[in-house]
């Protein structure tokens, strides 16, 4: 399940062009793999946030909360087996 999160990710990120060198797709995978069920979006998303990474830095066009947001909500929709309450 993780791999086809990250690879998912990475593959969204690659076809908007942005640049992933510290590998944020991957820990963004492994986060939402272990961590994302039975937690609401909002306390998720504050999860996600305290993530290290250089991925905004390098992808300066970006608002990390607003692209955060997007894709939670994109992995719902393509992940989530069950309804969360957000």
């Amino acid at each position: 399940m993780i791999f086809a999160i990250q690879r998912f990710l990475e593959d969204r990120f690659d076809r908007r062009g942005l640049s992933d060198v510290d590998q944020y797709a991957v820990a963004l995978a492994n986060k939402y793999a272990t961590g994302r069920r039975g937690k609401s979006k909002p306390q998720f998303l504050a999860s996600i946030r305290r993530t290290k990474t250089v991925f905004f830095k390098n992808n300066r066009k970006l608002n990390r909360r607003a692209f955060e947001t997007e894709i939670v909500d994109v992995l719902d929709r393509h992940f989530l087996k069950k309804k969360i309450v957000a």
